[in-house]
């Protein structure tokens, strides 16, 4: 018969123990296999989970999560809102008086010493008449123009009274048919001029006249009802007039 004996650590001898240099841990008691862990030996405490030392970065992630997309959408709509027409300010039916106001950055290319500066553009705008037309009269340069194929051509008469030197860059004349689709909201209309609220002799691209009348050519689809004509300034208010 072969007997097993654990065999004592070396170093450790009578008085031998904790804060001593003589064999720490305490070598195995008689009969205990190696590896096995005494009893009165504390077990030491394993390491955290990976949920209870990130347990504070966890809670503060759906905040974070928060302002980070409330600062986003701040950037979207800054760069987003001011361009196109979101803002009615005010509706009236074809043949009524609409007042648009609304702010713009000046770059004083007609008024120098408005260079730089918001400025508030206020003007008050009728629609004298809207009407199909079967063709395009002559345009103030350039070839005539025929209406394409699979269109019809509207125009548009409006009246306007404003302080002289208002900026009337970006005027839009747009016509909207009952369905929501909108014709004409390029600021340069089918006959080529890019200012449409400004006469054809004017210069500059500002008022130079207390009141003023002029006529926007606009291409539309052959079964659109058309519904409401709008006037903006590249946004985001605008006026709409209702089509009787």
């Amino acid at each position: 018969m072969t007997t097993l004996v654990t065999p004592a650590a070396s170093g450790m001898g009578p008085g031998a123990g904790p804060g001593t240099d003589q064999g720490w841990p305490p070598s195995l008691r008689p009969g205990m296999l190696p590896g096995t862990v005494p009893p009165d030996v504390p077990v030491p405490e394993g390491r955290k989970g990976w949920w209870r030392r990130n347990a504070v970065w966890l809670v503060l992630l759906p905040v974070a999560m928060a302002v980070a997309a409330g600062a986003s959408s701040f950037r979207v709509w800054a760069f987003w809102w001011p361009v196109g027409l979101h803002h009615e300010v005010e509706r009236v039916a074809v043949g009524e008086q609409a007042h648009l106001a609304g702010e713009y950055y000046d770059l004083g290319l007609d008024v120098p010493e408005r260079a730089n500066t918001t400025v508030l553009r206020e003007i008050d705008a009728t629609v004298t008449s809207i009407q199909q037309v079967d063709r395009l009269p002559p345009p103030s340069w350039g070839d005539p123009v025929t209406i394409p194929d699979g269109s019809v051509a509207y125009e548009v008469g409006m009246h306007f009274a404003a302080e002289p030197k208002t900026d009337l860059s970006g005027c839009q004349i747009v016509l909207v048919a009952d369905d929501g689709t909108r014709y004409g909201e390029s600021t340069t209309d089918v006959l080529g001029s890019s200012n449409r609220c400004s006469t054809p002799d004017a210069a500059g691209f500002v008022s130079a006249r207390p009141e003023w009348d002029v006529t926007s050519f606009v291409l539309a689809d052959p079964a659109a009802k058309i519904t409401q004509v709008r006037l903006g300034f590249g946004g985001p208010e605008y006026v709409t007039f209702d089509v009787p």
